[in-house]
């Protein structure tokens, strides 16, 4: 009866380890780049288009293993072990985490801000919008469709994307920061309501990272389109240096 309690036991354990052990894997893959997805926030459906499409679609690419979470607390946590962050969220990230998002990309990891992201979020963190996203946007225009032009074709995060496309989206009126790194601007939209144009694709010009900031992103008019696909990917490959 010893024996037979015994050897429960340890299948028990046995099985427990396997457990632990297959759950950690989904967390971090081995021999491949992991990418922190960070969402959660107001105005927009952060799972349904950031984890259930957009981290779906960064798992699709060859080499990579991305997870997504709306708890900002863990970003800390997680970054340990990351070698790409994105950042999609408009919630607040406490001190802790922006301090490892600091060190993070004070090492040379890359950093990719999407749509609610390059937003003036944060007044308790103001290097945010100073070093990382090249300045931000206080407000956008109104839910409409605008014409999207690439004005940089032979920049990988462009390569295989239409010269123009069109869809709805929340116009950003993004500004540089006059103080700020410097931006290469990549993509811009155009306003088929008041001829203006604004950045919507771009890279900061950091010294030691690779940012990439894409300002569009609300729901599934961006999500779904192929040309905001394929600059989504390409971007975490540019960053990744695949």
């Amino acid at each position: 009866m010893r024996n037979r309690i015994l050897n429960i036991t340890l299948a028990f354990l046995v099985s427990l380890i396997g457990t632990v052990a297959s759950g950690a894997a989904t967390v971090y893959a081995q021999k491949k780049k992991n990418v922190l997805v960070v969402g959660g926030g107001s105005s927009h459906d952060f799972n349904r288009w950031y984890k259930n499409e957009d981290t779906k679609l960064i798992n699709s690419i060859p080499g990579v293993h991305a997870i997504y979470t709306d708890n900002t607390d863990s970003i800390r946590y997680y970054l340990k072990n990351m070698d790409l962050l994105v950042l999609t969220n408009n919630q607040p990230i406490p001190l802790t985490s922006q301090q490892a998002i600091e060190k993070f990309v004070a090492q040379g990891k890359p950093l990719i801000l999407l749509h609610a992201a390059v937003w003036y979020n944060w007044n308790d963190w103001p290097k945010y919008n100073l070093a990382y996203v090249g300045g931000g946007s206080k407000s956008h225009e109104t839910f409409q469709e605008f014409k999207n032009i690439v004005i940089n074709t032979s920049n990988p995060i462009t390569k295989g994307v239409s010269e123009s496309f069109i869809f709805k989206d929340e116009l950003y009126r993004h500004e540089p920061h006059p103080a700020g790194l410097g931006i290469n601007v990549l993509v811009v939209g155009l306003s088929l309501e008041t001829g203006k144009v604004y950045p919507v694709v771009y890279t900061v010009n950091h010294n030691v990272s690779r940012i990439v900031g894409i300002t569009l992103g609300h729901d599934e008019n961006s999500h779904l389109n192929t040309d905001y696909r394929k600059l989504l990917t390409n971007s975490v490959n540019w960053a990744l240096n695949l």
